[in-house]
């Protein structure tokens, strides 16, 4: 199954358990919005943000409206862009989760890819909460991941879920060279849990690799000047103002 998203490069999630491609797909990562998300209105009524003779963010001195439409997180572009970043791997089965502060069990009805662990040792020094399970878990991945040559793979807990039983350990993997991945987590809670088939997992954002250096400089009369045209741009515009300014930038 291909997902033809405008880009040039091609990332390929295999498995070797027939249907689960169709069962619980791998999918970008703006299938899987959350449920806050979608629910949240793009813009609000909100009382006046700054009194009469105080200057705004522009530098403008004078008073708001009482009260003024103002967009919510929901058209805020860094963070739509993060939660629709990449790509989502679902949870591929349910698990059962039954622990107290000593134990942990788990129980998938013996689907083929379950849950390892790591010792206390292996993890040792971590900043673990009194309630976390002092071992390291490790959900045993059913895909196998593969990127062009040069390009690499960042994992982290999917963006903006507000998952609350685990964490996954975010890390980046050379997966032109390097395919099969599983996932070390630290489990929170100490209330028996199901994971669901089909829960947003792990988030899966490809890059290319590169060398970078650093410069550190006072900013010049162009940077000045380019810095008034931003706040202009932001301030003559509604909404959208930031998609503006950025597609401009590339034409």
């Amino acid at each position: 199954m291909k997902y033809s998203l405008g880009g040039k490069q091609f990332i390929e999630f295999k498995t070797d358990v027939k249907g689960l491609e169709s069962i619980a797909p791998v999918k970008p990562a703006k299938y899987f919005l959350p449920r806050w998300f979608k629910d949240m209105p793009e813009s609000i009524e909100i009382p006046a943000v700054h009194e009469k003779g105080k200057r705004d963010y522009f530098g403008k001195k004078g008073t708001t409206a009482k009260k003024h439409t103002s967009g919510t997180v929901k058209r805020c572009p860094a963070i739509v862009d993060l939660i629709t970043e990449g790509f989502i791997i679902p949870m591929w089965c349910d698990f059962l989760i039954q622990r107290d502060m000593e134990t942990f069990e788990w129980d998938n009805k013996n689907f083929k890819y379950g849950i390892d662990f790591h010792s206390k040792e292996q993890i040792k020094g971590w900043n673990l909460k009194k309630t976390d399970f002092k071992e390291g878990i490790k959900f045993q991945n059913p895909w196998r991941i593969y990127t062009p040559k040069g390009y690499s793979v960042m994992f982290i807990t999917p963006t903006y879920q507000f998952e609350k039983r685990f964490t996954v350990l975010p890390g980046i993997v050379e997966t032109d060279s390097y395919h099969h991945i599983n996932f070390p987590s630290i489990w929170h809670t100490t209330k028996d849990a199901v994971i669901e088939r089909g829960t947003p997992f792990i988030q899966v954002i490809p890059f290319k690799r590169d060398e970078w250096n650093l410069d550190l400089s006072q900013m010049n009369d162009l940077d000045f000047k380019n810095d008034e045209t931003e706040k202009t741009a932001l301030s003559t515009k509604f909404k959208n103002a930031y998609r503006d300014i950025v597609s401009r930038s590339k034409n």
